[in-house]
């Protein structure tokens, strides 16, 4: 099946595209038929001279190796690699979403897929972990959360619905996913801004603070338990900056925060009034205009 035919796949560009307008963010990895279609091989030799350097490049080993034995293997396997000048393109700032938009793509399909949202976080902002747990309150807690709790079970509107922030060098995206039946979209609609809004305005409880927690800090050792993850879960620590005590200072800073910081990052980094809402589905039988 080909992403035009996926309408979660469809929902989830809109999104991006509509959030992201002018930045990179905006534009898939992957491409789309035209852009793919101008790629030429001195492009792609062009792409890795560019940027395939030893100084712009990290480099994690684990394994039953010593360090002098990875540093001496890592030598002779890309001694002829040589470093050389590195021009980064220049990038944009992340644009705040400040509107209210609704973005209606007619699909002859009995679910509607959903995803409302707008710009989040960068992964160096200090309100990260206090944002982490928030959304695992919110919506990021799997059946423990909020919105799984309304909106799953008890109002019957959908089987998933989840919220994230998608964190990265530069401001990611805060979104709400769901799919539920075209005659409920503005039901669930209406539900999950229900929860956004009730998390700004009232501390979470303490055994939903105290649970989140437990699982933050508890589920962190299986970010490391294979090689494959330690490897590239040093990559990220070094990309991002975070500090080789990262391991250590995680559970600390999960544990030092308070229902007044959750309280604090929902007010500030949930918007609930300038978001876009995506939705693909049989527009006639959602009544969404």
């Amino acid at each position: 099946m080909s992403e035009k035919d996926d309408p979660g796949a469809v929902a989830s560009k809109e999104f991006y595209k509509a959030v992201f307008k002018g930045h990179p963010y905006g534009i898939p990895v992957e491409g789309d038929e035209e852009s793919v279609g101008r790629i030429t091989r001195d492009d792609i030799v062009s792409f890795y001279k560019q940027y395939y350097k030893p100084n712009n490049t990290i480099i994690a080993v684990t394994g039953d190796l010593k360090y002098k034995e990875a540093v001496s293997l890592i030598e002779t396997s890309l001694k002829r690699w040589e470093k050389s000048r590195l021009k980064l393109p220049d990038v944009p700032s992340v644009t705040k979403v400040v509107r209210r938009d609704s973005i209606l793509i007619d699909r002859n399909i009995t679910q509607a897929n959903i995803v409302l949202g707008h710009t989040g976080i960068s992964r160096d902002n200090p309100d990260y972990y206090a944002v982490t747990l928030m959304n695992y309150i919110l919506g990021g807690g799997g059946f423990e959360s909020r919105m799984t709790k309304e909106i799953r079970d008890k109002k019957g509107l959908a089987y998933s619905v989840y919220s994230s922030f998608d964190v990265n060098k530069f401001p990611g995206s805060f979104s709400v996913e769901v799919q539920t039946k075209n005659e409920t979209a503005i039901e669930a609609i209406e539900g999950i801004k229900e929860e956004l809004k009730k998390i700004r305005e009232e501390q979470v409880k303490d055994d939903e603070l105290k649970d989140a927690k437990a699982y933050l800090t508890g589920s962190f050792p299986l970010r490391l338990d294979t090689n494959a993850k330690i490897s590239s879960f040093l990559v990220l620590v070094e990309f991002y900056n975070l500090g080789l005590d990262y391991i250590n200072e995680y559970a600390k800073k999960i544990d030092s925060v308070t229902k007044d910081d959750i309280l604090r990052v929902a007010r500030k980094y949930i918007d609930t009034e300038n978001y876009i809402t995506v939705v693909v589905g049989k527009q006639e039988k959602t009544g969404l205009q």
